[in-house]
Formats: structure tokens, sequence, C-alpha cells
């Protein structure tokens, strides 16, 4: 019995492995040979992390990559290896006598059917499984459970009514190992939706991260004085900028660009268009109307140097007449990760064309080392272009598509969760152990003011202590906020961290640094020339045609030998001169009463409504008419470039365009005295005190010209 025992469950193993191999592979293995070494058969290394993960996952036996490829390298040796690691399954009780028990039959009785114009209610027909025995094998149990389950299933689609629960009768079998189901739960058929939708539409309310903001109901609140000063002003933006709208609608046939619609209203559409830059150097950029910018914008945050500084010029001049050869590995290469390293205190880093693909090589290593699948991120937060980050919270934390054209499926194993609240700890922490990882924006670009340090340390103690992985994503707050980034400014280390930007030196970049035992999943680990040493470590997908292109990789290199080699002092200045422009931007607003305030982190600073109104984003065009290069409502950025002239320069646009939309009253606020006016003295004999036509108080004198009126004195 005991040899029998002993078979049936090896027998099981084997299924059940084979299938696991299968369903990775999609290659047929029930027949596949029991000796032959999985590498013999056609396994390749990335079939071969995968298995060892899931074997992992179904057995909860830790199998790793190089297990698969020595001591365990084919279908008999694993089996030996789980039967071994296996508890033992226990022994059957010895029986009295022989005797083959025959089930009493049973009457099965028909509910009487109901009229056939009648709807039928359908409840779930459930089955009260026979006691377990103690003798049932764990693998046995599992398939009962799974045949009543299927029982179920059946009843419920035959459309048979519900039945009382019958207890299933005890059926003697040959061997002494019955199969018998524990008991469970009962489990519905299908699983509710965390959300049902039969599509995802486009709402501009809910627009997500840099989607085309597109306002197509008219505005039917504007007044006559705001239609005639709104006319007025498109007019002299239209004037300025005339070349660039000719581009616009010469082209838009055949150039797709979302950033060229953004911002559409109906008021306002004649001046939806994005201004075509030529040129730049240093803080400046000129359109091709000749007109001439500060730049706040910076490519999105990838500028902290300045447009063409001459450092990172001279390395790409070098490198261009050397050579852009795709394929080859190349000395920079070593260069670049080495000296990201040294900057963030990590063991390794790899390169990538992106931010998003760095986000999306960290989520694989992740799931690769944990074995797990579960990532938590939050909302608000911003982490590129691929589908799987393209998501906004549903019900119960499920993650839901956040924009047209991604499916719901993808996020099947995505969490949403608000950022920096005590519930999303309190989640974390009781799912912990069910985590790949956590991925975070350590402070939000769009909500640059909050920056939950506690949380984060938090977050940190809880993914160490369940081997959960925490990535941060730092594209834009890496290098920018300070050499070490973010987590050098909070005092914490996450497992793997990505980044982009600023490091490209203008050349577009991804990179993502970490931990050794993380980073491994992407090469196998360590091994040497001249011994018998292999990789130890399961792989995972990584790779792109212009990953380590030489004109980036030298690029690159200059941008980090120039942090290097100013240290910390470049950040902190930086950072030093955008908070001082902020405080007094935002005191500015608070004294003339707009609803807006500066918020910021580092040196990345944005324009932050504390109340919406219905063409507030003219400003933004307000501020280019007056020679600052700024996007509605993106984030901007200071440069090492910029100038104390540049600076005011910004600062004297933000003001004049809050004061015009005021007097346009596109913008509500409060009349306040020119400084340096004195209403106490009148500037000259007979002259009176009053206010003019925008409200702003104003001495008058009598009109020489029309007796009795009074015409504002200029100063």
């Amino acid at each position: 019995a005991a040899h029998t025992t002993a078979s049936t469950r090896r027998t099981a193993l084997h299924t059940k492995v084979r299938e696991l191999f299968e369903d990775i592979s999609g290659t047929p293995m029930a027949d596949a040979d029991g000796a032959a070494s999985f590498i013999d058969q056609g396994l390749d290394s990335l079939v071969l992390t995968q298995a060892a993960l899931q074997v992992k996952k179904h057995f909860r036996i830790n199998i790793t990559f190089r297990q698969l490829m020595e001591g365990c390298r084919s279908f008999d040796l694993l089996v030996d290896h789980l039967d071994q690691a296996l508890p033992p399954e226990p022994v059957a009780a010895p029986v009295a006598a022989p005797v083959a028990a025959v089930a009493a039959p049973v009457a099965i009785v028909a509910a009487p059917a109901a009229p056939v114009a009648a709807p039928v209610a359908m409840a779930m027909p459930t089955f009260a499984p026979a006691a377990p025995r103690a003798d049932a094998p764990m693998l046995q149990q599992l398939i009962g459970q799974q045949m009543q389950l299927m029982q179920q299933q059946l009843a419920l689609l035959s459309g048979a009514p519900a039945a009382a629960a019958v207890p299933a009768a005890p059926v003697a079998v040959a061997a002494p190992m019955a199969i018998q189901a524990a008991p469970v739960a009962p489990v519905p058929a299908v699983a509710a939706p965390a959300e049902v939708s039969g599509g995802v539409s486009y709402d501009v309310k809910k627009a997500f991260g840099a989607i085309a903001r597109i306002h197509t109901t008219p505005n039917r609140e504007i007044t006559a004085r705001q239609q005639t000063r709104l006319d007025a002003f498109v007019r002299r933006y239209v004037e300025r900028t005339s070349k660039s709208k000719a581009f616009t609608a010469e082209h838009r046939g055949q150039m797709a660009d979302p950033r060229v619609v953004n911002g559409f209203r109906p008021a306002t559409k004649e001046i939806t268009y994005q201004l075509v830059v030529d040129r730049s150097k240093g803080s400046r950029v000129w359109d091709i109307d000749g007109n001439e910018y500060v730049d706040v914008l910076n490519g999105f945050g990838m500028n902290m140097f300045g447009w063409q500084p001459d450092f990172i010029n001279e390395a790409l001049h070098r490198q261009l007449d050397r050579g852009y050869e795709i394929g080859p590995q190349h000395p920079l290469a070593a260069d670049v990760t080495a000296r990201i390293c040294e900057l963030t205190g990590f063991d390794r880093a790899a390169l990538c064309n992106t931010g998003s693909e760095a986000v999306m090589a960290a989520m694989r290593i992740a799931r690769t080392h944990t074995g797990r699948s579960t990532i938590v991120l939050f909302a608000g937060s911003y982490h590129g272009t691929f589908d799987e980050v393209l998501v906004r919270a549903g019900r119960g934390a499920r993650g839901i598509p956040a924009t047209p054209g991604v499916m719901s499926g993808v996020f099947g194993d995505v969490r949403v969760l608000d950022y920096g609240t005590p519930e999303s700890l309190e989640f974390i922490r009781e799912n912990a152990d069910e985590l790949a990882a956590v991925l975070v924006e350590p402070v939000q670009s769009r909500r640059p003011d909050f920056q939950p340090r506690e949380f984060l340390q938090e977050v940190r103690a809880i993914t160490e202590k369940s081997g959960a992985c925490l990535i941060f994503d730092e594209v834009i707050t890496g290098f920018r906020a300070h050499p070490g980034g973010a987590q050098a400014m909070f005092g914490l280390r996450a497992d793997l961290s990505t980044y982009g930007k600023v490091i490209g030196g203008g050349m577009p970049i991804g990179a993502v640094a970490g931990k050794r035992e993380f980073m491994d999943a992407l090469d196998g680990g360590a091994w040497n020339y001249g011994d018998d040493s292999i990789p130890t470590v399961g792989v995972t997908y990584f790779a792109g045609t212009f990953v380590r292109h030489p004109l980036t990789l030298a690029a690159a290199k200059a941008s980090l030998d120039h942090m290097a080699a100013a240290g910390g002092a470049l950040q902190a200045q930086l950072n030093l001169h955008t908070a001082a422009m902020a405080d007094e931007l935002t005191a500015f607003c608070r004294e003339v009463g707009a609803p807006l305030e500066i918020r910021h982190f580092a040196s990345l600073w944005r324009v932050s409504w504390l109340e919406d109104h219905p063409l507030q984003d003219l400003l933004f065009a307000m501020m280019r008419s007056r020679g600052v290069h700024i996007l509605d409502n993106f984030p901007c950025f200071m440069t090492t470039a910029h100038t104390r002239d540049d600076i005011a320069t910004i600062k004297s646009a933000f003001k004049e365009s809050v004061a015009e939309m005021q007097q346009a009253e596109f913008l509500p606020g409060r009349a306040i005295a020119p400084r340096g006016f004195d209403a106490a003295n009148p500037p000259v004999p007979d002259a009176r005190l009053g206010r003019d036509k925008d409200g702003q108080p104003a001495w008058f004198v009598p009109d020489p010209a029309a007796h009795g009126k009074y015409v504002k004195l200029q100063a």
C-alpha cells in the first residue's frame, strides 16, 4: 500500500509539473522524456526562469533557475526533489474487512418546472462535500475540490434550479487513498468584475498625464467686456506668432501630434498651436517668427544645463567624428553605468532609451526576483506611456484604464492607492506578502509640494520585511533634486530606481539601477572566465535596438561627469533660486487676490490653481506673449543657464499676465495700489484721488478741453 501511495503521488507530481511547463513554454510536455534535460528539450533560460517561479508558487517549495539547470534539470529529477521536499502523505488507517461498500441508492426528485414564460431565478447549486479523510493526500484533495466546483458550474449552466445540499455518499475504492474533497466555502461561478465598462471614453475632466485636453463645448459665460479683451489679446498673439500658426495649419493634415491640439477650446481656437522653435542656446529659444523666449519648460525636465552647453556639444562632436554604430558594445557604456552607481550608491545599473522603458524593466525585474505578480502604485503618479501604468483607481483599489485604447485586462495585477494616506499604508501592510513591488514617484510632478517622507519610510520598512521590491521612479527627481535623487534627500534607499531626462544631457535615455540581487535578473548575475562558474539567476526580457547609442552615451558621460565635479552644490543652488522665485510669486498672488500658487520641489515648479475659471489657461499664452516659453499646466524647471535677468523676466511676465487676466475679468482679484503710490500726497495741486477703468487707484486732474471733466494724470 505504501508503494502504491508513493507511486500515485509521483504520478500526480509528474502530471502537474508537466502541465506547468507546457503552459509556460507552449510546447506539449505530456510525452516528453522524463530523463532528458530541459535544455535538451529546447527550453531556454527565459522559460526556465518562469518555470522556477511557477513551481515555487504552486508547490510552495523554493526552486531556483540554477537548480533547473543542474540538480533538477529534468522532469524525473525535479519530481524527485519535490517528492522529498513536500510533506509526506499520511498513512491510511487499516480496514477491518476488505468488503466493498455499496452506496445506498439516492432518489432524485425533480423540482416542479416553472412556466416557460416566467423568469427563473438561477441560484447557485451547492453540494456538501463528504467529510475529509485524514489519509487523503493533498493533491487528491485538491482534485476533488476542483471536480466539485465543476459540478456546481455545470449545474448552473444547465439551468437547474437551486437544490438543497446533498451529502456525497462515500464510495470505496481499490486503493486505500480515497480521493475526497476537503470542506470548502461555496464559490460563485462568476466573480463580480471590479468595474463594469464596455470601453473607455474620452473625458477631458479625467484626462490623464500628457494626453491632449480637448474642450469642445462653447463657453457661454463670457461677458461682453471679457470678449472684447479676449479678441484684442488673440489679435496681438497671432500677429506676434503668425508663422507658427501658418506652419500648424499647413501640416495638420500629415502631422498627428497631440500637443498641437492640447488645451483646445472654441473660445481660444485661433491661438491653439504650439510655438515652432528652430534655434536655442543657454536659457533661450527662438521661434520661426524671430521671437526670443526664456525657456521654463526645458524639455519637460530633461534640460538642467541650458540648451547646447559647451561641454556636451564638444562630447557630441567628438563622438560624431568617431561614429555612432549600433549593435557592438561601446566603451562609454561602462563609464556611464559606473558613474550612475557612484552618484546613486546602487550596485548595478542598466541603460535603455526612455524613462518609460526603465519603469517597465523595473516592474519585470521585481516580478522575476520575487516570484509574485501584484504591483501597487499611487493615484496622481506618472510612470510613462506603456499600458500597465496608464491606470486610475477603480473600486477596491483595482486598476481601470485611464485612457481609451488600453484594455482593462492589463490591470489584473495592479492596485492603485491614494498617495500618502494611512489607509494606503494599511493596505500595503495587510497584503505585503503578496506584493511583487510598490512603485512610487516620491514627489509627484503634478503635486510637488506634497513630500510624504514619513509615509515613504514606513513603506520602506514594510517592503523590506516582506521581501517586496520598493521601486522609486526618479525619472524627474533623479539627479535634479540631488546627486542621489529624492532618496538622498529623504534618507532612505529603494531596491530599484529608474532614471532618465537629466542624465541624457539632451539625448534620449533611460536607466534602471538597484541592488545586486534585483539587477542580476537582467543578465544572470556574476560569473568568471577560467573556471566552471555560470550565470545562476533566472533572467527576464530586456532589450532595445537603440540602447547604448554612442551619441547618447557621449552626452550622458559628459552630463554625469559635470555633476560629479560640481558635487551637490549645483543642485542646491538651483533649488534655492527656485524656492525664492516661487515664494515671491505666491506672495504676489495672495496680495492681488489671484487664486494661484507656485508650488515647487527642488528646481521643479508649477502654476497651481486654487479654484477653476473658464479661461484661466490664457495665463500661459499671455506669458508666452511676454517672452516666456511655457506650456499650459505643465511642470517648469530651473536650469544652471538661467541668469538673474532671466528670473526677473519670468517674474515680470507672470505678474503682468495675472494683472491682465484680472483686468479682463478672467480671474478675480482686488485692486492694489501700485508700489510707491502715495494716496496722502497729491502729485500736483487740484489732483483728485480716484480709480481708473481697470480699478486701480490713480490721480485725476481737470480736463482743459472739457469743463467739469477729469483725466487720469499719467506718471
